[in-house]
């Protein structure tokens, strides 16, 4: 099946799962409001646990066509120059409230990353949310940029309980994840994201072997501006 035609049958098949679980799941919150009559409080606990599960298949139908996507030829990326130190600005406002602790810091002389903006907002909310999953609301996660050759990296470094070396590579395979269903909603779908995500960035993303916690490392080129002298340079 070409690129194309794999594109045109997920979204066929997101609207067909989507659209009937999207009408189920009205119909258990009306159920749950009372718009259909009284439940008691067995009932109004088993309806709210067929929304969640409800919800929970929404959201990995979601996960699975974006890494589809990701992963295809077809993902189109808009490579522009952002600011390192911009960017972690905005991560860390737009987590406020949600980790117990988010610092950013750039190295001096740090150039501009060229990467989709948005990409690579959702790839970095994707770590953020990966760190709060495994380690807890309250862990401290840091974000540090720095220049490495014409690359930029930044780095993602937990205090949580960190990952076994054997599984640095699984856990960027889809539906790898090490926290127990029973104690997590995770599906192991946001750490392939990542890794396809960048590739199409022509980025890259590892694992640092830490003695505590994990430290992720975000691999992006430097954006190369382009000066006057080399655009009116001749051929």
């Amino acid at each position: 099946m070409a690129d194309r035609e794999r594109a045109a049958f997920e979204l066929m098949l997101v609207h067909n799962l989507k659209a009937p679980l999207t009408g189920i799941l009205a119909s258990l919150e009306m159920l749950q409001d009372g718009d259909l009559g009284a439940l008691n409080d067995t009932q109004r606990s088993a309806v709210h646990e067929m929304r969640t599960h409800g919800a929970e298949m929404v959201r990995m139908i979601d996960e699975l066509v974006e890494l589809g996507h990701a992963r295809s030829s077809i993902f189109a990326v808009q490579r522009t120059p952002i600011d390192a130190s911009t960017f972690l600005r905005e991560m860390e406002s737009g987590w406020v409230g949600r980790l117990g602790r988010l610092t950013t810091s750039v190295e001096p002389g740090v150039p501009a990353l060229e990467a989709d903006a948005s990409i690579l907002q959702r790839v970095f909310d994707n770590l953020l949310m990966n760190a709060r999953v495994h380690a807890g609301q309250g862990v401290s996660v840091t974000l540090h940029a720095e220049r490495v050759g014409d690359a930029v990296h930044i780095t993602v470094v937990d205090d949580g309980p960190g990952i076994p070396a054997q599984d640095a590579e699984r856990v960027f395979e889809p539906f790898v994840t090490l926290t127990r269903q029973a104690e997590s909603r995770n599906h192991g779908l946001g750490l392939a994201y990542c890794r396809a995500a960048l590739a199409a960035m022509d980025g890259k993303i590892t694992l640092k072997a830490t003695p505590r916690g994990a430290t992720f490392v975000v691999a992006l080129p430097a954006a190369v501006p382009v000066t006057r002298q080399a655009v009116e340079q001749p051929r």
